[in-house]
């Protein structure tokens, strides 16, 4: 036998599966959709429709929890800094910025927290962060790293 009759032979049994397969399937389906001359519902109303409960369903996802490992508790710290902001008419104002941090993720809504929200002082704090987290970015630690994601991520 040659490679030619071997590939032939495989098709054929190939076509023969899928043939079975295929008449299985039709065999599973509900009389209704194999007899054609079963009378179908065509008018719809709240008195006589009543929905498949198999169409357009999903199971549930659930989250799997993690066993093993106990949850560990992160390990928020508090720092201050004195940032200065330069307005446009060229003067200076030093600012104690307060913010929050893990040591990988810095608390955005914390940072100059300290100030009224919306105020002047706030609004110019923020802005003086934001640069003195560019100051502070160095990619080689993990604290540099989260103050070059604070950086770019950190909107005043």
């Amino acid at each position: 036998m040659d490679a030619s009759q071997t590939r032939t032979g495989l098709s054929r049994s190939l076509s023969a599966l899928l043939i079975s397969i295929t008449l299985a399937a039709v065999a599973n389906l509900p009389a209704q959709a194999n007899d054609p001359r079963a009378e179908r519902q065509t008018s719809f109303s709240d008195r006589n429709y009543t929905p498949s409960r198999h169409i357009n369903t999903i199971g549930s996802v659930t989250a799997r929890k993690q066993k093993d490992e106990p949850a560990r508790a992160r390990r928020i710290e508090e720092e201050t800094e004195k940032v200065i902001w330069t307005d446009a008419r060229g003067t200076a104002t030093e600012y104690r910025m307060y913010y929050e941090h893990d040591g990988t993720l810095l608390d955005f809504a914390s940072v100059c927290s300290n100030y009224r929200t919306g105020s002047i002082d706030y609004r110019n704090c923020r802005k003086a962060a934001r640069q003195w987290f560019g100051s502070k970015c160095n990619g080689g630690s993990a604290a540099g790293k989260m103050y070059c994601h604070a950086r770019n991520a950190f909107r005043p």
